[in-house]
C-alpha cells in the first residue's frame, strides 16, 4: 500500500503532531501551511492521500478541496477535511466540495489510521489496473445521478429510516435478509451498495462484513455501515474490515446523500473502468477486419473443448475445419487490398450463417480461417463444410464492380479432435489438431480446390 501523505495546517505544533502520528504507523508525509501551498505541494509531489485543515490563512479548506478536484492531476487523490468545529454547515461545505470524509479535532486516532487506510486501500485497487489514457477515459467527470441498486441489510420488517428514505431521493431502496445477501446468485446482477441496518450489526457483529466481502455475489459492492456517533474505534475496525463508509446515527438526511453519492460516484467509475478493460480483453481475442476470434482464443476454446471444459462434451468429441480461399491473391492483384478486405469481410459473414450456435469460428492469418465444431463427428463436420462451401460459392463478391463482381470458391480440410497425448499442452496439443486439418487443406487444393477433404477420403 502507498503511504505518502500531505498534511495541510497553519499550525506549525499540529503539523508537527500529526506527521509523527503517522510516521509511526509507518507513512511517510510532506507539510504545508497554506492553501495555494497545498494546491502546488499537490501537483508536484502527487501524494497518496491529503489531510486538511478547514481552517487556513489564504483560502478555506473547501476552497482547496475544490481547486483539487478540479484539476484532472490531483482530482483522484483522497482528500480528509478536518476542523476544530463541529458544525453540521462545515461537514456538509466538506463534503459538498468533494473531500472523502470530515473530521473533528481532536482527531480520534484509530479512526484516523483506519479512514486513511481504507481509502488508501481504495486507491490502490483502482490504480492497480487503470489504465485511463489507453482506455479513453481521461475526460472530466460527468454528472452523477442515483441509480436504483441500493439495498438495506435488515432483519426488521416495518419502513425503513426516514432520514435513509430521504436521502436517496425516490430511488428503489430494495430490503434483504442476512440469509438472501450471503446465498446471493453472483450470476444475477446484485446492487451496487448495501446499507447494513443496526439491528444487523447488533445481532452479527462486523464479522457480516467478511462475509458478505467472501461471498462471489457481495463481494464487489459497496458496503455503507450504520453506526453510533462516539463508536470510532467500531468504525475502524468496520474500515479494515472491508467498509466502504460510516454513516452516523441518527442519520442525517442532507449528509447521507453526500456519502451515497461519493460512494456511487467511485463505484460507477469502477463498472466504466472495468467495462473498458473487459472491452480492451475482447478486442485481444478478436481478428480487427473480420471481427471474428483470432489465434489466441481459437488455441485456448479448443483446449477446453477437449478437456471436456464445454458442457457434456469429453476428450474425442468434435472436429476442427480448415479453410482457405482459391486463388484469393488474384483479388488482391486485380482490385487492390482494399476490395480484397471486403471479400474477406463478406465471406466471414457467409462462413458465420453457415454455422451452428455452438461453433466457433476464428481467422487464422490471411485468406485461411478455423472452425472448432463441438459435439460433431466426421459425417456431421462434412456436412457443415459443405454448406460453408455453397454459401461461399453462391454468388459473387464485389457486385458493385463492372463484370458483375468477383467468384470467390474455398477449400476445406477437415480433422476429427482426438484426445491430448500425455505431457502435451495447449500449444502443441493446438498445433498437432490443426495440422491435421490443414495436411487435408492441402490435399484439397492438390486435388483441384473447391473441394472438401477429411484424411483419404475427399468430395468434390
Amino acid at each position: 500500500m502507498s503511504g505518502h501523505i500531505l498534511i495541510v495546517d497553519d499550525l506549525s505544533i499540529n503539523r508537527t503532531i500529526l506527521r509523527a502520528r503517522l510516521q509511526a504507523a509507518c507513512y511517510t508525509c510532506t507539510m504545508a501551511a497554506t492553501g495555494r501551498e497545498a494546491i502546488a505541494m499537490a501537483r508536484s509531489h502527487r501524494p497518496d492521500l491529503v489531510l486538511l485543515d478547514f481552517r487556513l490563512p489564504d483560502l478555506n479548506g473547501q476552497d482547496v478541496c475544490r481547486a483539487l478536484r478540479a484539476d484532472p492531476v490531483t482530482r483522484d487523490i483522497p482528500v480528509i477535511l478536518f476542523s476544530a468545529s463541529t458544525e453540521r454547515a462545515l461537514r456538509l461545505q466538506a463534503l459538498q466540495a468533494g473531500a472523502d470524509d470530515f473530521l473533528a479535532k481532536p482527531l480520534d486516532e484509530s479512526y484516523l489510521l483506519g479512514r486513511i487506510r481504507s481509502l488508501l486501500r481504495a486507491r490502490d485497487a483502482r490504480a492497480d489496473w487503470d489504465a485511463t489514457p489507453a482506455l479513453g477515459m481521461a475526460e472530466a467527470a460527468t454528472p452523477f445521478a442515483l441509480p436504483d441498486q441500493l439495498a438495506v441489510l435488515t432483519e426488521l420488517s416495518g419502513a425503513d429510516d426516514p432520514a435513509l428514505v430521504q436521502a436517496v431521493q425516490g430511488a428503489e431502496l430494495a430490503r434483504l435478509t442476512v440469509q438472501q445477501a450471503l446465498r446471493m446468485d453472483p450470476a444475477l446482477s446484485g446492487p451496487d451498495v448495501i446499507l447494513l441496518a443496526p439491528d444487523v450489526i447488533q445481532a452479527q457483529g462486523l464479522q457480516i462484513i467478511s462475509d458478505l466481502r467472501s461471498r462471489a455475489g457481495t463481494r464487489d459492492a459497496e458496503l455503507c455501515v450504520m453506526l453510533p456517533a462516539g463508536q470510532d474505534l467500531m468504525a475502524a475496525m468496520a474500515l479494515d474490515l472491508g467498509a466502504t463508509e460510516i454513516l452516523r446515527l441518527p442519520l442525517d438526511a442532507d449528509e447521507v446523500a453526500l456519502r451515497l453519492r461519493a460512494v456511487l460516484r467511485h463505484k460507477r467509475c469502477a463498472k466504466a473502468r472495468a467495462q473498458a478493460v473487459a472491452v480492451q480483453l475482447d478486442q485481444a481475442l478478436r481478428d480487427p477486419l473480420t471481427g471474428l476470434f483470432n489465434r489466441r482464443h481459437l488455441v485456448a476454446a479448443l483446449w477446453r473443448m477437449a478437456q471436456g471444459q464445454d458442457g457434456d462434451m469429453g476428450p474425442d468429441t468434435g472436429a476442427v475445419l480448415v479453410l482457405d480461399l482459391d486463388h484469393f491473391k488474384s483479388v488482391n492483384d486485380r482490385f487492390g487490398h482494399v476490395a480484397g478486405d471486403d471479400v474477406l469481410v463478406d465471406v466471414a459473414a457467409r462462413i458465420r450463417h453457415s454455422l451452428r450456435k455452438s461453433d466457433i469460428l476464428a481467422r487464422y492469418g490471411g485468406e485461411e480461417f478455423v472452425i472448432l465444431l463441438p459435439g460433431a463427428d466426421l459425417s456431421i463436420a462434412r456436412q457443415i463444410a459443405t454448406r460453408i462451401r455453397d454459401a461461399v460459392q453462391s454468388s459473387a463478391f464485389l457486385s458493385n464492380l463492372d463484370g458483375g463482381g468477383v467468384r470467390v470458391t474455398v477449400s476445406i480440410g477437415v480433422a476429427v479432435i482426438d484426445a491430448p497425448k500425455p505431457g502435451q499442452g495447449p500449444d502443441d496439443f493446438a498445433r498437432t489438431t490443426i495440422d491435421a486439418a490443414d495436411i487435408a487443406l492441402r490435399a484439397a487444393k492438390t486435388g483441384g480446390r473447391n473441394r472438401i477433404v477429411s484424411g483419404l477420403s475427399a468430395m468434390a
